[in-house]
C-alpha cells in the first residue's frame, strides 16, 4: 500500500512539473516575445511583414495548433489571453479584418471590428496585432529608404550609411543595401515597363464605374452597377498576351481540394502563354535587369525561375490543387465562404460580365497608379479587399510581381510608379514558390 500511496504521488508530482514547464514556458514567451517584437530592432522582418509557410514566428499553417514550447509564439486562440501570439495571428488565422496588417493609420470606421489608427490606444479598440504593424522603433528602415540623414535617429537608411557604417540592421532586408536593388532601381525598372508596354489597355479602351467606398470585410451590396462599365474587347483582348491569358482561365478549377488535371491541352496553351510574353520588350527589359544584378543569367534562366515559383502546382488542400498563378491572377475558393488571392483585372471583368462577380463597392484605391481594392462576392464566395490594376498587360504585372519575388521574397518591394509611390507584397510557400503577390493600394 505504502509503495502504491508513493508512487501515486511521484506520478502527481511529475504531471504538476510538466504542466508548470508548459505555463512557465508560456508565460516566459508572453512577458517577452511580443515587447522584443515592437522594440527590436533586427526583427522587423517579424513584425512588420506577414512570414512564410513554416517560420518558427509564423501562424501560416499553424493556426489552431495546440501549445508548441519550442516555438517563439503561439497560434490558437489562447495565445490572446497569454500574450504570446505570433505577428500574423491575427491577420493569418482571424482573417483581415481583424489584422492592421497594410491598415495602420486607417480612419476610423464603426463598422470595423478594430482599429489599427493612433487614437485606438485611448479608446481601448486596436486590433491585437497594432503593436506589432503600426509601432515603428527608431532603428529600423521600415519606411525610411533613401531619407535624409538624421542624426535624431540611431541608424541612417540611405547608401551614404554603407560608407559611415551606420545603417540601421535591417537596411538591407528593407533597402536592398550591400549592393542589393534599391528602391530607386525598381523605380526606374517601374517606369521604363510601363512606358514600353504596349499591350496595356489605353484609358479610352475601359471605363470603370466605382461608386461607394465601403469597409475592408463589408457584406452589403452598396454598388448596384458593375465596376467595369466598358471594355473594349475587340482591341484589348485582340493582343497576343492578352489572348493566350483569356485561354489559360478555363484551365483551372477554384475549389481547394480538388487537383489540378494538366492535359496535353492545357499545357500547349501554357507553352503559348509563356512565349507570348517572353517575346515582349516588358520581358526582356525584365531580364537585363535582373541579369545586370545576377539573379538570372539570360532569358532561359528567368523563364525557368517563373514556370518554378509561378506555375508549380501545390498543396493548399490536398497535393496538386493550387500554383502561384492561379491564386494570384485567377482566384481561388477557401472552405465554404471565402475568395484567396484574385488579383487580376481582366479575370474580374470577365466574371462580371458572366454575372459571376457581384461587386460591393471599393475599399481604397489609387487612381495615379490604377490600382483599386474591390470588395465583391464571386459565386457566394465572399473577398473583402482584392487589389488588382487595371488597364495593365499581364506581363506588366508577372513583371514586376515576378522582379519583387526574385529580389525579395516574402517581403514588400517598394517603388514609385510614374512618380508615385507603390509596392508589391509577395509571399513564398514551400520555400521556393509564390504563395501570393499583389500590388498593395
Amino acid at each position: 500500500m505504502n509503495k502504491i500511496f508513493c508512487a501515486g504521488i511521484v506520478a502527481v508530482l511529475l504531471i504538476m512539473v510538466i504542466i508548470g514547464i508548459g505555463i512557465g514556458a508560456r508565460a516566459y514567451f508572453g512577458s517577452t516575445g511580443k515587447a522584443s517584437e515592437v522594440t527590436n530592432a533586427g526583427n522587423t522582418s517579424a513584425t512588420k511583414h506577414l512570414s512564410t509557410e513554416g517560420a518558427d514566428d509564423s501562424c501560416v499553417g499553424r493556426c489552431d495548433s495546440p501549445l508548441d514550447v519550442t516555438k517563439p509564439c503561439q497560434c490558437n486562440t489562447a495565445c490572446e489571453r497569454y500574450e504570446d501570439c505570433c505577428a500574423d495571428y491575427q491577420y493569418t488565422c482571424l482573417g483581415a479584418e481583424f489584422s492592421c496588417y497594410s491598415q495602420c493609420g486607417r480612419a476610423y470606421d464603426p463598422a470595423d471590428n478594430c482599429h489599427c489608427n493612433s487614437l485606438c490606444k485611448q479608446y481601448d479598440n486596436c486590433c491585437g496585432d497594432y503593436d506589432a504593424y503600426c509601432i515603428i522603433p527608431d532603428g529600423t528602415c521600415y519606411g525610411r529608404c533613401d531619407d535624409p540623414i538624421d542624426s535624431n535617429l540611431p541608424c541612417q537608411c540611405n547608401s551614404a550609411c554603407l560608407t559611415n557604417g551606420d545603417c540601421c540592421p535591417d537596411y538591407s532586408d528593407e533597402c536592398g543595401g550591400s549592393g542589393g536593388i534599391t528602391p530607386g532601381a525598381l523605380s526606374a525598372l517601374a517606369d521604363d515597363l510601363w512606358a514600353s508596354d504596349t499591350s496595356r489597355a489605353d484609358p479610352s479602351e475601359y471605363t470603370i464605374n466605382k461608386q461607394t467606398q465601403v469597409a475592408d470585410g463589408n457584406t452589403v451590396d452598396k454598388s448596384p452597377l458593375p465596376l467595369f462599365s466598358f471594355v473594349d474587347e475587340a482591341a484589348v483582348f485582340s493582343r497576343p498576351t492578352f489572348a493566350a491569358f483569356i485561354n489559360l482561365l478555363d484551365n483551372y478549377n477554384p475549389n481547394y481540394g480538388v487537383d489540378e488535371v494538366r492535359t496535353p491541352g492545357k499545357e500547349a496553351e501554357h507553352v503559348a502563354f509563356m512565349d507570348a510574353i517572353m517575346a515582349t520588350k516588358v520581358m526582356t527589359k525584365t531580364v537585363n535587369f535582373l541579369a545586370g544584378y545576377g539573379y538570372v543569367t539570360d532569358a532561359a534562366d528567368f523563364r525557368a525561375k517563373i514556370e518554378h515559383a509561378w506555375f508549380t502546382l501545390y498543396d493548399r488542400s490536398s497535393p496538386k490543387d493550387s500554383s502561384g498563378f492561379e491564386h494570384v491572377f485567377l482566384g481561388e475558393y477557401k472552405g465554404g465562404s471565402k475568395v484567396n488571392g484574385f488579383h487580376n483585372w481582366v479575370q474580374f471583368y470577365l466574371k462580371e460580365k458572366a454575372g459571376e462577380i457581384n461587386y460591393l463597392g471599393y475599399v481604397r484605391d489609387d487612381e495615379a497608379v490604377n490600382n483599386i481594392g474591390a470588395n465583391f462576392v464571386w459565386n457566394g464566395y465572399k473577398k473583402a479587399l482584392g487589389g488588382f490594376l487595371y488597364g495593365s498587360s499581364v506581363e506588366f504585372d508577372l513583371a514586376m510581381m515576378g522582379t519583387c519575388f526574385i529580389t525579395m521574397p516574402g517581403k514588400v518591394c517598394r517603388f514609385n510608379l510614374n512618380g508615385n509611390p507603390t509596392s508589391v507584397q509577395t509571399y513564398t510557400i514551400f520555400t521556393t514558390m509564390v504563395g501570393s503577390a499583389y500590388f498593395v493600394v
